[in-house]
């Protein structure tokens, strides 16, 4: 992945690659200190096929420990930082990770729960940089060395000189970053990537011609420990010679704020994060012709939602309407987005190049005629190597209709006769009422479509005789 974040950026050294806070990083401060950050793990004896444990949120070290990882072969092992204290000690014991970068936000939680874990090396990654000073003061970081043991560093002192090695370039198809499932169907999963499936997104993203990476800078809102946060939102733009606008502590309602301090041509951002924005004061008078490419995924969204959001951006000067895009962690995130002309309300768009979506009859597991509603399936070069947990594999990769593995998504949609994709739901939200099948998106959108609605959730419930 290094070898593609480094192609063509000589003449972009001078550049911003990175900015959280008022901290910019250019693209050569960023590569001298990928390197001085692979020394660092060196220096602690990381080698090839070893996995290195992250908790953290969106700053800049945490991006240069991914890299650095990577360039030694080695494995980053993104773990959510807001894990509860009794589940520390076994992700860590799970990884065998010997070297733990960890935020110093979640330094004490991770540090006094760590147990039996073999971790030999705690490195705590800086937050108070990029924070107002009186809110650096209300979390009380920069306290966390009261705590410490001789097996703890501050990042500044972990960082080393470079030592000239050269980056791992023969494990493609091994595991470079491991990312957790949000748990939606169950317990959190592992999810195995490789660097072919990092590079596979990213050639997608260049043959389908799309406009992403064509403007200045991208502004990320989802986190880092998740597949499309980590691929599609940091690692691609980077690749495309973007400036990536962290911001650690995101929270919802601080959409319109942040467009309006950065200006960013570009946002990637969930359903809900573009719904708060309509009740943003900041945006509400805001002028919003500087974004170019506003990107939605993550989670559903009504067609009556999307009108509305649409509406919205086009008043307030932004000539693009939502570029929706579906995906799931399993593989490495987006593999099929609307863009160009390919813009239609409730359709979530055609297929990158090297990707194949299909509807099947969930039950028969044979492909249902388009227009008609089965489980989406998705064949991809992007696709994971397996869990982490290998018992797991066979509930998402299965043979599809032509014998092949396919990720079977547990996402129910059909295939228009043009080839756009429409997403209905999740599997488990389907309602079945004497015989008949209930989609709650279905319904939510027509209640949607009242000016008195602003915001809706269909549910299931059941009568005192326990009818449904």
């Amino acid at each position: 992945m290094y070898q593609d974040l480094w192609q063509g950026k000589e003449a972009l050294l001078a550049q911003s690659a990175l900015r959280c806070g008022d901290v910019s990083l250019s693209f050569g401060t960023f590569f001298d200190a990928i390197r001085q950050a692979e020394a660092g793990l060196r220096s602690m004896g990381v080698k090839a096929g070893e996995l290195v444990t992250i908790l953290s949120l969106n700053t800049p070290e945490s991006v240069i420990a991914f890299y650095a990882i990577d360039r030694i072969g080695a494995v980053a092992n993104w773990v959510d930082m807001k894990l509860g204290p009794t589940e520390v000690e076994g992700y860590l014991t799970q990884s065998a990770s010997r070297v733990v970068l960890v935020l110093e936000l979640a330094f004490e939680k991770v540090y006094q729960n760590r147990g039996d874990a073999p971790a030999e090396h705690f490195v705590v990654l800086p937050l108070a940089p990029y924070l107002p000073p009186a809110l650096a003061e209300k979390l009380r970081l920069g306290r966390w060395q009261d705590l410490a043991g001789t097996d703890c560093l501050p990042w500044a002192s972990f960082l080393k000189p470079p030592d000239n090695q050269p980056p791992e370039a023969e494990r493609w198809e091994e595991a470079a970053t491991i990312t957790y499932t949000g748990g939606t169907t169950g317990p959190a999963k592992g999810v195995v990537l490789s660097r072919r499936a990092f590079r596979a997104s990213l050639m997608q993203y260049c043959k389908g011609e799309t406009l992403y990476g064509q403007g200045g800078a991208t502004l990320t809102l989802l986190p880092i420990f998740a597949a499309f946060g980590l691929c599609q939102c940091i690692h691609i733009p980077l690749c495309l010679g973007m400036t990536v606008i962290l911001t650690p502590l995101f929270r919802g309602e601080q959409l319109g704020e942040l467009l309006l301090r950065y200006h960013p041509e570009q946002v990637s951002g969930t359903s809900a994060y573009w719904q708060l924005l309509l009740q943003s004061p900041e945006a509400a008078e805001a002028d919003l012709s500087f974004l170019k490419i506003p990107r939605n995924g993550g989670d559903a969204l009504s067609g009556e939602m999307e009108r509305r959001i649409n509406d919205f951006l086009a008043r307030r000067g932004c000539a693009a309407p939502l570029i929706k895009e579906y995906g799931m962690s399993e593989v490495a995130g987006i593999v099929c987005l609307n863009y160009g002309t390919w813009r239609d309300v409730g359709c979530v768009g055609h297929p990158l190049p090297g990707c194949q979506i299909i509807a099947v009859d969930p039950e028969t597991g044979r492909e249902v005629p388009r227009g008609e509603q089965g489980e989406l399936l998705i064949l991809s070069d992007t696709v994971m190597n397996g869990y982490s947990q290998p018992q797991a594999d066979k509930q998402v990769l299965k043979p599809g209709p032509d014998g092949q593995l396919w990720v079977w998504t547990k996402d129910l949609g059909h295939i228009r006769a043009d080839g756009g994709v429409v997403v209905t739901g999740r599997s488990k939200r389907m309602i079945s009422r004497n015989g008949f099948k209930i989609f709650p998106s279905v319904i939510e959108d027509c209640l949607l479509q009242s000016e008195l609605v602003e915001a809706c959730a269909v549910v299931a419930g059941t009568t005192p005789a326990g009818e449904v």
